[in-house]
């Protein structure tokens, strides 16, 4: 859990740090296969940030692509995104967290793929590998403003233990 502050982590309960450090334990000891690894950071994302659902998207060519989803996004599996008219791919360009807290007010979105899922705001935090942005893994929910500065820290810390697997699955 690289790049986290002791100002940061204090923003996260107890709890959700046991929860985050039991998941990145099972990870390791776990044999698990970098799909395995998204699906279950998805699942925990999901939890922690009581959002409506979570999605790893990685960067295929020009596109953002579903590789693992929970609650209302999982039957989207698979499902492909221009990265250039989504929060994702504007979370990749700029390699920062993005917040939308109203998806019917947003000009950064795609309107069409939230109307889609069913959902109003979302978190994105980008995944790096090698020292670029490969993807984002993103909390929704089908409430506005859901989200706030400790799910953007769960979020990371979650990226960042997906960028760990990616790192040690692919030597």
């Amino acid at each position: 859990m690289s790049n986290l502050s002791t100002e940061s982590v204090s923003l996260v309960t107890k709890d959700q740090l046991l929860s985050i450090i039991q998941a990145q334990s099972d990870i390791i000891g776990g044999g698990l296969n970098l799909t395995q690894v998204m699906q279950k950071m998805a699942m925990l994302a999901e939890q922690l940030t009581f959002a409506s659902g979570a999605v790893v998207e990685m960067l295929d060519g020009d596109e953002m692509v579903y590789r693992a989803a929970t609650g209302k996004a999982q039957s989207r599996l698979g499902m492909r995104l221009h990265k250039d008219s989504s929060l994702s791919g504007l979370c990749i360009k700029e390699n920062k967290v993005l917040n939308c807290r109203d998806a019917s007010q947003d000009p950064r979105v795609d309107r069409q793929a939230c109307q889609a899922v069913g959902l109003q705001s979302m978190l994105v935090v980008p995944l790096k590998y090698a020292d670029k942005v490969v993807g984002v893994i993103k909390v929704f929910s089908i409430k506005t403003d859901s989200f706030d500065e400790v799910d953007a820290q769960i979020l990371t810390m979650a990226a960042d233990i997906i960028s760990a697997a990616m790192h040690s699955l692919t030597k």
